[in-house]
């Protein structure tokens, strides 16, 4: 459910910037910036946020955004909405998702890419401290007490 969460965010934020930026500049019509954001919400989620992300961090991740948004919209953008100023329309969206993206990449970190092992962030009563550890074994400890005593 937490990836169906963070797919719908990235699917509202690349959809809205690309249809800020294409319509205002390019005329593009809303159906092609649809087909556009599905098809880079799902190859951005996938590379950038599910490989890149974890192993190398948001700095890096953000840059791969950049580089897959404005490749896949120059792609796309021949097929779906070719126009002269397409190039450049691509770069500018590209960094205008990237912005978003970076902040993307942290509410991911925290609510999505978190070890389900770990006790942080996980307030269930099996990763409560009790004053008892698991490694104290308080028989064995009386027993012996009690050999001692004889």
């Amino acid at each position: 459910m937490k990836h169906v969460v963070a797919l719908i965010i990235k699917f509202v934020m690349i959809s809205f910037v690309l249809w800020f930026i294409f319509s205002l500049f390019g005329g593009v019509s809303f159906a092609n910036i649809m087909v556009a954001s599905v098809a880079l919400t799902g190859i951005s989620y996938l590379v950038g946020d599910m490989l890149v992300l974890p192993r190398l961090g948001n700095t890096l991740a953000t840059v791969v955004d950049i580089g897959l948004v404005w490749i896949g919209l120059w792609v796309l953008g021949t097929v779906l909405f070719p126009f002269e100023g397409l190039f450049m329309l691509s770069l500018l969206a590209a960094f205008a998702i990237a912005t978003g993206e970076a902040f993307f990449h942290l509410y991911l970190e925290r609510n999505v890419l978190v070890d389900n092992d770990s006790s942080a962030g996980d307030p269930s009563p099996k990763n409560l401290q009790t004053e008892f550890g698991s490694d104290v074994d308080i028989k064995s400890d009386a027993k012996k007490a009690n050999r001692k005593k004889k």
